[in-house]
């Protein structure tokens, strides 16, 4: 158990959907009690029925529970592991709790196949690890290289929200600093749980590994959120580029893409283990209509400066839902931190209704960011800090009185730091 996040099976024909096998997430989690495993009567009545669980079979792996009317089969196990202290993947975490993490070898983890719905299944392993170890130091997502703060499983855990689709993958930069090769990889981790490939952008460089590293985040984000992957060669309108053109990307996969690029570019044939190897697809453009119906790919590297003036990307209807709701119950905390910071600059977001001549359907809202000026019990006044495109009036400095109920988002930053009701759980 607990061995690899990866697949080790290749189905051409299932990868030509951008479909592949579902492989096992992994997680386990770090306990700061050395003995916190050994006694098995009480571990094991840690799995209870709540109003949000249903436990089944318990008597033996694989253990059952449904979960927002879905069964889903899981198994634990004690773990044994090693950390060094310049792991990447404990970047996430505080000085206190990476020592933690590294003066322990023993932890404890679940591991289970997901359901269609990506963000229930990754909330519910996480609430199933938190059950089991409720004063975790760290939980570790072995599928997406990453660390995640004891108080983040917490909050996480306790939440009736999902988590951001950016908690199901990572993206890794890499380049070949020996050789003086300025060529930058970019390529994920952590997708082919959601039962699709792995997504990379090749030559990338110094200078825009930062913003292509962006729009791959983006791209990735937007397809684990709708459930659905693309098709290879089909196009998906992702969002436009600063100067208004359409983002239409597609993929391919990286085996028939290598010849689009430099033969020793990094990230090509010659670097690739197994691991990087198998159900991976490069990110291209559609620059145009007639590209897409001749099936001309571009390198979405061609794009890199576009990418990096004010680009914006479309987030699905599914995680504005997410995002509001997520807004909505930690508000308390926006009211807090009005409260008790001396020092602070606070914006929120609220989505507008469009009017009536530009056609949007009913529940589609033109979401703009407000500077919160004076913040009350019943409401509080705001500032626009942008002009809205589709709502009249409405243009940066306009002052508006706003509604609780009507933020989306919401950031509080201070000279050291930027508060999101995500990272709030920093301050538990």
């Amino acid at each position: 158990m607990f061995l690899s996040g990866k697949s080790k099976s290749k189905n051409p024909d299932a990868l030509r959907s951008g479909t592949v096998e579902r492989v096992t997430s992994r997680m386990f989690a770090v306990s700061p009690d050395p003995a916190a495993f050994e006694n098995h009567e009480i571990f094991w009545k840690r799995l209870h029925d709540t109003d949000e669980l249903t436990f089944g079979q318990t008597a033996k792996p694989p253990f059952t529970v449904t979960y927002k009317g879905i069964q889903y089969e899981f198994d634990t196990a004690a773990v044994e592991f090693d950390s060094f202290e310049d792991d990447p993947s404990l970047s996430w975490l505080n000085d206190r709790e990476k020592e933690a993490v590294m003066d322990s070898d023993h932890a404890y983890g679940v591991e289970m196949i997901f359901a269609d719905n990506n963000m229930d299944s990754f909330h519910l392993q996480v609430k199933l690890l938190y059950m089991l170890v409720p004063d975790m130091v760290a939980l570790m997502d072995l599928n997406g290289y990453r660390a995640y703060s004891g108080k983040w499983a917490r909050m996480t855990a306790e939440s009736k929200v999902a988590p951001s689709p950016d908690c199901m993958f990572i993206i890794h930069a890499t380049n070949d600093e020996q050789n003086g090769e300025s060529s930058v990889w970019l390529h994920t981790h952590g997708l082919t749980r959601c039962g699709t490939i792995e997504l990379e952008i090749l030559g990338a460089d110094l200078n825009n590994w930062r913003d292509l590293g962006n729009a791959l985040d983006q791209i990735a984000h937007r397809l684990v959120g709708d459930n659905r992957f693309i098709d290879e060669m089909e196009p998906k309108l992702v969002g436009k580029t600063g100067d208004g053109r359409d983002i239409v990307v597609t993929w391919q996969r990286s085996e028939w893409s290598f010849r689009d690029f430099p033969k020793k570019i990094v990230g090509g044939p010659s670097d690739r283990d197994e691991e990087h190897s198998i159900n991976t697809g490069v990110i291209y453009l559609y620059e145009n209509e007639d590209d897409q119906l001749d099936g001309k790919l571009t390198p979405i590297v061609k794009w890199a400066d576009a990418l990096s003036e004010n680009a914006i990307f479309y987030k699905p209807s599914s995680e504005t839902r997410r995002m509001k709701a997520l807004a909505q119950e930690r508000v308390d905390w926006l009211k807090r931190l009005y409260n008790e910071l001396p020092e602070k600059e606070i914006i929120v977001k609220i989505g507008l209704k469009p009017d009536p001549e530009h056609g949007f359907d009913e529940d589609q809202y033109e979401y703009i960011w407000f500077q919160a000026d004076e913040m009350r019990d019943d409401g509080f006044s705001a500032t626009l800090t942008q002009d809205a495109f589709y709502v009249s009036g409405m243009v940066s400095g306009v002052m508006r009185e706003c509604r609780y109920d009507e933020i989306v988002d919401w950031r509080v930053m201070t000279s050291e730091d930027t508060i999101t009701p995500d990272s709030v759980y920093k301050l538990l």
